[in-house]
């Protein structure tokens, strides 16, 4: 498919601007074939087609294309240098507790290259890291016990190892994790999250 040409609308409003564009892009794909693309599709080609994007504007393109695609989004568009390291402080937390599975969604050299760039954040808010070690707990199988989702709750994390919601039983781990590992704080959906950079951490299992 061939690009379109001519210079986008410019508004100045997210929902002006980029819906300007995407109306645009739309009729120019109608045009050149049959049926339309799914959804993430041309959010992901608008996306390209933007020079620089507002959190407002790439967070509009994020909900368009369904939050399994915003991890990638995030990181195209940092990589792109279409984003500030404002706008990924705003968003990575989001993007993060938006995925099912984030471990999945992005390798974590990615996920450690956006949390960096956004710096330590609390909600998606710039916050002062923790200036001493914590205690947290995962509730998981085994072999994801070194994945990046932790809590300060030992109640989340015995939940999270009861299984469910297309996760297996597991076990409740335990970590004194270093303020240095701790990436974010995510205090939404009451599960007191803490992302956690595990890599050289001893993980064991919390006595019962």
């Amino acid at each position: 498919m061939d690009q379109p040409t001519g210079t986008p609308p410019d508004p100045t409003t997210p929902g002006d601007r980029l819906a300007a564009q995407y109306d645009q892009f739309l009729a120019a794909v109608k045009a050149e074939q049959t049926g339309i693309e799914p959804l993430a599709d041309e959010a992901y080609d608008l996306l390209q087609w933007a020079e620089r994007l507002t959190t407002e504007e790439l967070g509009w393109l994020m909900g368009l294309a369904g939050r399994t695609n915003g991890p990638g989004f995030l990181a195209e568009a940092l990589s792109e240098d279409k984003i500030t390291s404002a706008t990924v402080a705003d968003l990575v937390c989001d993007v993060w507790s938006s995925a099912e599975f984030p471990d999945r969604e992005l390798d974590r050299d990615t996920w450690r290259w956006l949390f960096d760039v956004a710096g330590f954040t609390v909600d998606g808010k710039p916050a002062a890291r923790p200036d001493q070690p914590m205690t947290l707990f995962r509730g998981s199988v085994p072999e994801r016990r070194t994945d990046w989702s932790w809590t300060r709750k030992r109640a989340v994390a015995e939940r999270f190892a009861g299984g469910g919601r297309g996760r297996a039983p597991g076990r409740v781990w335990v970590c004194e994790v270093p303020p240095a590992h701790m990436l974010a704080a995510i205090t939404g959906r009451d599960e007191d999250e803490v992302v956690v950079d595990t890599r050289g951490l001893r993980i064991t299992e919390a006595v019962r």
